[in-house]
Protein backbone atom coordinates (compact mmCIF):
# COMPACT_ATOMS: atom_id res chain seq x y z
CA UNK A 1 0.00 0.00 0.00
CA UNK A 2 1.48 3.56 -1.15
CA UNK A 3 1.55 6.44 1.68
CA UNK A 4 -0.98 8.70 0.07
CA UNK A 5 0.35 12.31 -0.28
CA UNK A 6 -2.66 13.90 1.64
CA UNK A 7 -1.49 12.12 4.86
CA UNK A 8 1.95 12.56 4.43
CA UNK A 9 1.75 16.42 3.72
CA UNK A 10 -0.33 16.93 6.76
CA UNK A 11 1.41 14.26 9.03
CA UNK A 12 2.38 16.98 11.60
CA UNK A 13 -1.49 18.30 11.93
CA UNK A 14 -2.87 14.25 12.51
CA UNK A 15 0.33 13.92 15.07
CA UNK A 16 -0.45 16.98 17.85
CA UNK A 17 -4.16 16.18 17.28
CA UNK A 18 -3.18 12.39 18.52
CA UNK A 19 -1.06 13.54 21.59
CA UNK A 20 -3.48 15.76 22.30
CA UNK A 21 -6.35 12.97 22.14
CA UNK A 22 -4.18 10.22 23.96
CA UNK A 23 -3.34 12.90 26.61
CA UNK A 24 -6.89 14.13 27.47
CA UNK A 25 -7.86 10.89 26.80
CA UNK A 26 -5.64 9.36 29.56
CA UNK A 27 -6.17 12.47 31.73
CA UNK A 28 -9.68 11.68 32.18
CA UNK A 29 -9.60 7.90 32.15
CA UNK A 30 -7.12 8.30 35.20
CA UNK A 31 -8.60 11.04 37.04
CA UNK A 32 -11.90 9.03 36.61
CA UNK A 33 -10.53 6.13 38.25
CA UNK A 34 -8.87 8.04 40.62
CA UNK A 35 -12.13 10.03 41.91
CA UNK A 36 -14.22 6.67 41.25
CA UNK A 37 -12.04 5.28 43.98
CA UNK A 38 -11.61 8.69 46.04
CA UNK A 39 -15.72 8.92 45.76
CA UNK A 40 -16.64 5.52 46.80
CA UNK A 41 -14.42 6.07 50.06
CA UNK A 42 -18.40 7.49 51.65
CA UNK A 43 -20.08 4.69 50.04
CA UNK A 44 -21.81 6.87 48.31
CA UNK A 45 -21.95 8.20 45.07
CA UNK A 46 -23.80 12.14 44.98
CA UNK A 47 -25.31 14.00 41.90
CA UNK A 48 -22.00 15.58 41.68
CA UNK A 49 -19.89 13.19 41.71
CA UNK A 50 -21.97 10.97 39.22
CA UNK A 51 -22.48 13.51 36.63
CA UNK A 52 -18.19 14.43 37.38
CA UNK A 53 -17.64 10.60 36.39
CA UNK A 54 -20.64 10.83 33.65
CA UNK A 55 -18.55 14.11 31.89
CA UNK A 56 -14.86 12.23 32.44
CA UNK A 57 -16.51 9.17 30.21
CA UNK A 58 -18.14 11.63 27.57
CA UNK A 59 -14.26 12.84 27.47
CA UNK A 60 -12.62 9.43 27.13
CA UNK A 61 -15.14 8.61 23.98
CA UNK A 62 -14.60 11.89 22.58
CA UNK A 63 -10.31 10.98 23.04
CA UNK A 64 -10.85 7.84 21.89
CA UNK A 65 -12.82 8.99 18.20
CA UNK A 66 -10.08 11.41 17.94
CA UNK A 67 -7.62 8.78 18.78
CA UNK A 68 -8.92 6.57 15.89
CA UNK A 69 -9.41 9.20 12.95
CA UNK A 70 -5.77 10.76 14.06
CA UNK A 71 -4.07 7.56 13.94
CA UNK A 72 -5.41 6.53 10.51
CA UNK A 73 -4.45 9.34 8.83
CA UNK A 74 -1.01 8.71 10.79
CA UNK A 75 -1.02 4.96 9.63
CA UNK A 76 -2.19 6.52 5.88
CA UNK A 77 1.21 8.65 5.88
CA UNK A 78 3.54 5.12 5.98
CA UNK A 79 1.45 2.19 5.50
CA UNK A 80 4.04 0.02 4.98
CA UNK A 81 5.90 1.03 7.93
CA UNK A 82 2.99 0.79 10.48
CA UNK A 83 2.13 -2.56 8.91
CA UNK A 84 5.34 -3.92 9.54
CA UNK A 85 5.86 -2.25 13.11
CA UNK A 86 5.91 -4.92 16.13
CA UNK A 87 5.20 -1.34 18.54
CA UNK A 88 2.55 0.22 16.10
CA UNK A 89 0.16 -3.45 15.89
CA UNK A 90 0.79 -3.78 20.01
CA UNK A 91 -0.48 -0.38 20.02
CA UNK A 92 -3.52 -1.50 18.11
CA UNK A 93 -4.37 -4.42 19.96
CA UNK A 94 -4.41 -2.11 23.86
CA UNK A 95 -6.41 0.49 21.61
CA UNK A 96 -8.93 -2.54 20.67
CA UNK A 97 -9.36 -3.26 24.76
CA UNK A 98 -9.25 0.14 25.89
CA UNK A 99 -12.07 0.04 23.50
CA UNK A 100 -13.89 -2.95 24.66
CA UNK A 101 -12.95 -1.83 28.15
CA UNK A 102 -14.53 1.17 27.66
CA UNK A 103 -17.79 0.18 26.13
CA UNK A 104 -18.06 -2.59 28.49
CA UNK A 105 -18.21 0.04 31.47
CA UNK A 106 -20.46 2.24 29.51
CA UNK A 107 -23.03 -0.81 29.11
CA UNK A 108 -22.31 -2.69 32.22
CA UNK A 109 -21.10 -0.59 35.07
CA UNK A 110 -22.05 2.92 34.46
CA UNK A 111 -26.44 2.46 34.51
CA UNK A 112 -25.12 1.17 38.19
CA UNK A 113 -23.97 4.29 39.51
CA UNK A 114 -27.70 5.56 40.17
CA UNK A 115 -27.90 3.12 42.44
CA UNK A 116 -27.80 4.24 46.04
CA UNK A 117 -26.64 0.76 47.60
CA UNK A 118 -23.81 0.54 44.65
CA UNK A 119 -21.41 1.54 47.32
CA UNK A 120 -22.99 0.20 49.95
CA UNK A 121 -24.20 -3.81 49.87
CA UNK A 122 -23.06 -6.83 49.62
CA UNK A 123 -25.29 -7.83 46.91
CA UNK A 124 -23.57 -4.85 44.59
CA UNK A 125 -20.49 -6.44 45.04
CA UNK A 126 -19.83 -7.88 41.64
CA UNK A 127 -21.00 -5.17 40.06
CA UNK A 128 -17.98 -3.22 41.87
CA UNK A 129 -15.41 -5.70 41.23
CA UNK A 130 -16.03 -5.36 38.03
CA UNK A 131 -15.66 -1.31 38.16
CA UNK A 132 -12.85 -1.85 40.00
CA UNK A 133 -11.03 -4.36 37.55
CA UNK A 134 -12.31 -2.31 34.46
CA UNK A 135 -10.25 0.58 36.61
CA UNK A 136 -7.09 -1.08 36.72
CA UNK A 137 -7.55 -2.41 32.96
CA UNK A 138 -7.92 1.13 32.12
CA UNK A 139 -4.90 2.42 34.16
CA UNK A 140 -2.54 0.32 32.79
CA UNK A 141 -3.79 0.14 28.71
CA UNK A 142 -3.86 3.82 28.96
CA UNK A 143 -0.38 3.95 30.36
CA UNK A 144 0.99 1.22 28.20
CA UNK A 145 0.03 3.18 25.55
CA UNK A 146 1.52 5.94 26.18
CA UNK A 147 4.71 4.90 26.78
CA UNK A 148 4.33 2.80 23.05
CA UNK A 149 3.84 6.71 21.80
CA UNK A 150 6.77 8.27 23.54
CA UNK A 151 9.47 5.49 22.58
CA UNK A 152 11.36 4.98 19.17
CA UNK A 153 11.07 1.09 19.60
CA UNK A 154 10.32 -1.93 21.56
CA UNK A 155 13.40 -4.14 22.21
CA UNK A 156 11.06 -7.05 23.25
CA UNK A 157 9.31 -9.72 20.39
CA UNK A 158 6.05 -8.61 19.54
CA UNK A 159 5.10 -11.60 21.90
CA UNK A 160 6.96 -10.75 24.84
CA UNK A 161 5.51 -7.78 25.11
CA UNK A 162 2.18 -8.69 24.85
CA UNK A 163 2.41 -11.35 27.43
CA UNK A 164 4.30 -8.92 29.71
CA UNK A 165 1.31 -6.44 29.37
CA UNK A 166 -1.14 -9.51 29.98
CA UNK A 167 1.10 -10.20 33.50
CA UNK A 168 1.32 -6.50 34.43
CA UNK A 169 -3.07 -6.42 33.47
CA UNK A 170 -4.05 -9.54 35.59
CA UNK A 171 -1.48 -8.25 38.74
CA UNK A 172 -3.20 -4.92 38.32
CA UNK A 173 -6.81 -6.40 38.67
CA UNK A 174 -5.86 -8.33 41.65
CA UNK A 175 -4.53 -5.53 43.54
CA UNK A 176 -8.10 -3.43 41.96
CA UNK A 177 -9.85 -6.45 43.70
CA UNK A 178 -7.84 -6.26 46.93
CA UNK A 179 -8.46 -2.70 47.63
CA UNK A 180 -12.08 -3.18 46.53
CA UNK A 181 -12.42 -5.92 49.57
CA UNK A 182 -10.69 -3.76 52.05
CA UNK A 183 -12.71 -0.87 50.84
CA UNK A 184 -15.88 -2.08 50.94
CA UNK A 185 -15.86 -4.95 53.48
CA UNK A 186 -19.79 -5.66 53.53
CA UNK A 187 -21.40 -6.27 56.13
CA UNK A 188 -25.06 -7.04 54.82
Amino acid sequence: MEPIDFFVKNKTIFLVFHVLSVVMGMGSALTSDLLFNFYSKNKTLNDTERKTLRFLSTAVWVSLIVIILSGLCIFFSDPYRYEHSQKFISKMIIMVVLLANGLFLHKVVSPHFDDRGLLKFKSKRPIRQIAFACGAVSLISWTTVCVLGTISRISYTFQQFILGYLIFTICGIIFALIIEKKTFNDKK
